[in-house]
């Protein structure tokens, strides 16, 4: 099921990922899109470490990653998957060793995002 709302917090996440510097004015567009999506911190970070990250985030650790954008319909796709195994424990627990590798670029906007909210 398309969920117009959560596609565009995956969408506005997935830029932490991209290969390029993001400054202010894209953490407050990017903040701006999950403030007025409802969702409350404690969600927001579930779909930052669960949903979104476990598919952008070797994007950081290539050499030549996306840095335009990534494909919406490929995102959304992967998300929802994601989405649907929150629950199960072979997920949190694979996200849960692979935290580091999966954050550690996007880490520092997330908390400057999280400020922001």
């Amino acid at each position: 099921m398309n969920d117009p709302v959560r596609e565009s917090v995956w969408l506005a996440l997935s830029e932490l990922w991209l290969d390029c510097e993001l400054d202010g004015a894209d953490l407050a567009a990017i903040a701006g899109t999950l403030r007025i999506s409802g969702y409350d911190p404690d969600e927001l970070e579930a779909i930052y470490r669960l949903e979104v990250a476990p598919v952008v985030w070797v994007n950081t650790w290539v050499t030549a990653g996306v840095w335009d954008g990534f494909d919406p319909d490929w995102l959304f796709e992967a998300c929802r998957r994601n989405q649907a195994r929150r629950r199960s424990l072979w997920h949190r627990g694979r996200c849960r060793l692979l935290r580091r590798a999966m954050v550690a670029a996007a880490e520092e906007d997330w908390r400057r995002l999280r400020a922001l909210l």
